[in-house]
């Protein structure tokens, strides 16, 4: 399996459609939730996972959460680089940019918006040190799930059907996991969904329209 060619200029407009949404999603998003106008929307969503907290979900989401950490996703990184880059060339361009984009724009906008976590019930596992917005784990999965299916997805065979579940069910947990956990606002998590994906798109339209050789 060789993923060599560039993408065609329908795939180009698509990936640039889609980044400028995300782009446009996430400035949106943010300016309506420094007016506070997603407040309710917001405390809406935290109160909806607290009330079915229960014993077996506080015990798998504490798990799954860790699959969106740099713990977890850093070693995976370098891991699948090794194995992946033989088969597929820009594996490791189009993975590592998109990436590597993400976690470092993520953590620049946490520090310059400075939200507090939330507050509103107690959290299961200890408050995360640095700022609420956005979420980093949601925006590290996303990005990370979404480039490896665009890189390794073959089609619609048992292996394109298994891959595109797995890799969607870990992401929508993951995501899932930072609302029920009380440790990020709904608002977090979409603000990472939007810059998960813009920095797919950018890697994808960046590597394989040939800006980097």
């Amino acid at each position: 399996m060789q993923f060599t060619e560039k993408i065609t200029f329908g795939e180009q407009w698509l990936f640039s459609i889609v980044f400028i949404m995300g782009i446009s999603a996430f400035i949106t998003l943010t300016v309506f939730m420094r007016n506070g106008q997603l407040t309710h929307f917001d405390h809406t969503g935290l109160h909806w996972f607290h009330k079915i907290k229960n014993p077996s979900f506080d015990h798998f989401f504490s798990l799954i959460t860790w699959l969106g950490s740099l713990w977890v996703l850093l070693p995976l990184y370098v891991i699948l680089t090794v194995f992946f880059s033989p088969f597929f060339e820009n594996f490791e361009q189009l993975l590592g940019i998109g990436f590597w984009g993400t976690v470092i724009t993520t953590y620049a906008l946490k520090y310059e918006f400075q939200r507090k976590r939330p507050h509103l019930f107690l959290s299961l596992n200890e408050l995360p040190i640095d700022p609420s917005f956005p979420s980093a784990h949601t925006a590290q999965i996303v990005a990370f799930s979404l480039l490896l299916w665009l890189i390794v997805y073959n089609g619609t065979s048992l292996f394109g059907i298994l891959l595109t579940g797995i890799l969607g069910l870990v992401t929508l947990g993951v995501a899932s996991s930072r609302m029920y956990l009380q440790v990020h606002f709904p608002t977090d998590v979409l603000a990472g969904v939007f810059i998960g994906i813009s920095w797919s798109c950018l890697s994808m339209l960046i590597t394989m329209s040939g800006v980097i050789k």
